[in-house]
């Protein structure tokens, strides 16, 4: 008889349940006990872990195991490596707007090996990424989108474009997966054999992946980091000279980041500064530059003043308004019909 323990959260019992189907095979009664929950959720678990976090499982005489070969090997890190690892989960997870169970299972992966007295506080980190929702066909598609990846597989991928109400398929070679701040979002980068050139697709769009035969090799001379130079987060192209003039009471703000490769900052003598940058996206760019408010001019381009002005303009009379707040529409309530005494009719809102 295994002993029984006490029930863990969905997370941890996702990665509980997958180390011990690595080392052998068990049943679900087995799993149950082992969990501390039902044997009914640990079904429900065992078919999360193939089909949302597509884990293959394998199936003999009642019993499941992890198809082998389907883990890496184990990293030998340091504290500071560990470290780093762990920002980078968290800033992907805090800059994404879907649930990702993988980087709820590489968290703990991390706490396991982080000194006692920080793993609580790793572990309360992965536990806060369980609890965010997932989204299924996502969670699915970036399985896929990321085995086709490591794997140099061509992909077919059903997109809708923003915008569009009906999707189309594309044939592309996944040569990179990256994250985008300022969209909150995850995006494919890629050749496009339907468009014959490098693209970008949002995964949040992607409505299904099929994996196909086919092998690719990425050309040897690609680069992310140069390919996204002139990009101000995930759009890049021919960059355009961009010139910011910022006020007194922010140029120490502005000074202490490095806001792009191509900037260059210049002191004003009031105290203020002027900012130089070449990217390829205005409005990419634009939505920073607004959250300066008015400690920020657009000096150029040209297009970009204008836009700014015109909102602007826009913004002065909206505000110039009173702010008339919408009333809450009275929920009706349906009368309850009164009936004699000892005889069981329910209210029509209820009946």
């Amino acid at each position: 008889m295994l002993p029984m323990t006490m029930p863990l959260s969905r997370s941890l019992r996702f990665q509980r349940i997958r180390d011990l189907l690595r080392a052998r095979s068990c049943t679900p009664r087995e799993l149950a006990e082992l969990t501390g929950v039902t044997v009914r959720s640990i079904q429900r678990d065992l078919a999360a872990i193939e089909y949302e976090l597509n884990e293959p499982l394998e199936r003999q005489n009642g019993r499941y195991a992890l198809r082998r070969g389907e883990r890496l090997p184990r990293l030998d890190l340091t504290l500071h490596e560990a470290r780093a690892l762990m920002v980078a989960v968290r800033l992907f997870v805090r800059y994404s707007d879907e649930g990702d169970p993988h980087a709820g299972s590489a968290m703990q992966a991390l706490a396991r090996i982080m000194p006692p007295d920080v793993r609580p506080q790793v572990m309360a980190a992965a536990e806060s990424i369980e609890r965010r929702p997932i989204d299924t066909r996502f969670a699915r598609n970036l399985t896929d989108i990321t085995e086709a990846w490591a794997r140099r597989r061509v992909i077919r991928i059903s997109y809708r474009s923003a915008g569009k109400g009906r999707a189309k398929d594309i044939e592309m070679e996944p040569y990179f997966i990256e994250p985008g701040a300022a969209g909150m979002a995850t995006y494919l980068i890629g050749y496009s054999r339907t468009h014959g050139s490098i693209r970008t697709f949002k995964v949040e769009r992607i409505v299904s992946v099929v994996k196909l035969a086919e092998s690719f090799e990425v050309p040897p001379d690609l680069n992310l980091d140069t390919l996204l130079s002139s990009a101000w987060g995930i759009i890049w192209g021919e960059g355009i000279g961009v010139v910011l003039r910022f006020s007194p009471d922010v140029t120490w703000r502005v000074k202490e980041t490095t806001w792009h490769p191509s900037q260059s900052i210049d002191e004003l003598p009031n105290g203020g500064c002027i900012m130089r940058i070449s990217v390829a996206s205005m409005m990419e760019l634009g939505r920073w530059v607004r959250g300066w408010g008015d400690k920020v001019e657009v000096l150029e381009p040209s297009e970009l003043r204008e836009e700014l002005r015109l909102e602007a303009v826009r913004l002065a009379r909206l505000y110039s308004k009173p702010a008339r707040t919408p009333k809450r529409r009275r929920a009706v309530r349906t009368p309850t019909k009164l009936v004699p005494q000892g005889q069981g009719v329910l209210p029509d809102s209820v009946a």
